[in-house]
């Protein structure tokens, strides 16, 4: 297979890993953005926040126009390739670093196509995953929890009500795992804002540089 894709006898994570390399954008904001970056995005939440309150209420706010974004904005210029200065999700894949188990540190990728209820679906499975199977405490599941955090707004305007398969409200659901995620590790809405990932020097074990994890978190099925 390697041969087919690459015309050499190179190993196929290296080759996959190289053909991906720009086709896929971290799930949690502070592995997307520069300091810069995060200061844009807060004010394009609180945009969005308000176009939610002139939905649910049917009154027109004046909302004020959140600004654009810079290359210069994004960690890696791959990510503002993908993005673009409306930040704009076109990438194939998501990346999920610092996630993939203690036995395999290679990155994870999910698939970009997942809906926002999936991608929730996706990280819940990683939390269960890594504290459970691998005991991750506190601070290497925090990332993960605030994945769900940024996404769980997506999943309350998108798929709230109840599901006609489960028979459950999906978004009361999720947000009642989030909030019990908060309790059992005792973090604040603050506390996964703020987040910041680890300087290479504080990160456990030795990454497989290059290599992909070949395989993605759960799609999305029950709770």
């Amino acid at each position: 297979m390697a041969r087919l894709l690459d015309g050499s006898d190179a190993d196929l994570a290296d080759v996959l890993t190289r053909i991906i390399a720009d086709q896929y954008v971290p799930y949690l904001a502070q592995l997307r953005y520069t300091a810069t970056g995060m200061r844009n995005r807060a004010q394009w939440e609180k945009t969005w926040d308000l176009q939610r309150k002139e939905d649910a209420e049917g009154t027109r706010l004046d909302i004020a126009v959140p600004p654009k974004y810079k290359k210069e904005n994004f960690l890696k210029g791959s990510y503002w390739g993908q993005r673009g200065k409306l930040d704009v999700p076109k990438e194939r894949f998501i990346s999920y670093p610092l996630a993939s188990p203690d036995s395999d540190d290679s990155l994870l990728l999910g698939w970009a196509g997942w809906d926002h209820r999936e991608q929730a679906h996706a990280l819940m499975t990683l939390i269960e995953d890594r504290s459970a199977k691998d005991g991750w405490d506190r601070d290497r599941l925090t990332p993960l929890i605030a994945g769900l955090a940024e996404v769980m707004p997506w999943v309350r305007q998108w798929h709230a009500g109840i599901d006609s398969d489960s028979g459950i409200n999906i978004a009361e659901a999720y947000d009642a795992y989030l909030e019990d995620q908060r309790i059992k590790y005792g973090l604040s809405e603050k506390d996964l804002r703020t987040w910041s990932p680890p300087t290479a020097g504080q990160r456990r074990g030795r990454r497989r540089k290059g290599s992909v994890h070949p395989e993605l978190p759960g799609q999305g099925e029950g709770v």
